[in-house]
């Protein structure tokens, strides 16, 4: 006997009806998100060029915003096209994937007891990038440069993309945490059980970036984790 079909004699009845009806369910779904998606890619570069010119309307930019790169924008606008047609088993947001990717890792560093080596690692990773915005700030006297080091880049800006951030002034950001809905979608199906967002927050969040304030020399205030409201504030200190 195959593999899958030891698999489907050990099912229960309700669990195979279950699975049935998820499967249909997602059959029926991607048959239509594939048609879809093949609409899109049939005219992505003239959707991508059209959609540039409508930002450069509303907004009054008058510089080339895709600097002749419409089959990679065209690509991009189709893929968040694809993942806001992905609606099983769950609408999926523009993050998710990264999202994903940083849980099985944040997961495997509990796991294993290496959290403390990969933050570390992590910090590391980032100093010569980081250290540079010191002689920014010593020639500007702008601090606001160092909390835009680790906020500007397109990994924060990815990270937060499912529920935005907010700039509370120059020297502050508010963003909420992103990684609960997909740890209860993970629970559900036995991952990462063991990871809670209190956990990511202590152990993975504010380390991390105090850690980069170290690289950038001055303190990066983080608001403690609550559990009745996952936003986090990040508060830029000067030395003193």
């Amino acid at each position: 006997m195959s593999a899958a079909g030891k698999m489907v004699e050990s099912m229960t009845e309700q669990e195979k009806a279950r699975a049935d009806a998820i499967m249909k369910g997602w059959l029926a779904f991607n048959a239509n998100a594939k048609a879809n998606e093949d609409a899109f890619d049939a005219k992505a570069e003239e959707i991508a060029t059209a959609v540039a010119a409508l930002v450069a309307e509303k907004t009054g930019i008058t510089d080339d915003i895709i600097g002749g790169r419409e089959a990679e924008f065209g690509r991009l606008l189709g893929d968040t096209f694809r993942t806001f047609q992905m609606r099983m088993p769950y609408h999926h947001q523009a993050n998710d994937a990264l999202i994903k990717e940083q849980l099985k890792t944040i997961d495997w560093g509990f796991q294993t007891g290496n959290m403390d080596a990969m933050i570390q690692h992590d910090i590391d990773s980032m100093y010569e990038i980081l250290h540079e915005r010191v002689y920014w700030i010593e020639q500007t006297g702008d601090y606001s440069l160092a909390l835009d080091a680790v906020t500007t880049p397109t990994c924060f800006r990815n990270l937060t993309v499912g529920t935005g951030f907010t700039w509370n002034s120059p020297m502050q950001v508010s963003w909420i945490s992103p990684y609960q809905r997909i740890l209860e979608k993970g629970w559900l199906r036995n991952i990462w059980t063991s990871v809670t967002e209190k956990k990511i927050h202590e152990e993975w969040t504010v380390p991390r970036f105090k850690g980069y304030a170290r690289h950038l020399e001055v303190d990066f205030e983080i608001s403690p984790w609550n559990d009745d409201d996952p936003t986090i504030t990040m508060t830029c200190i000067p030395p003193a």
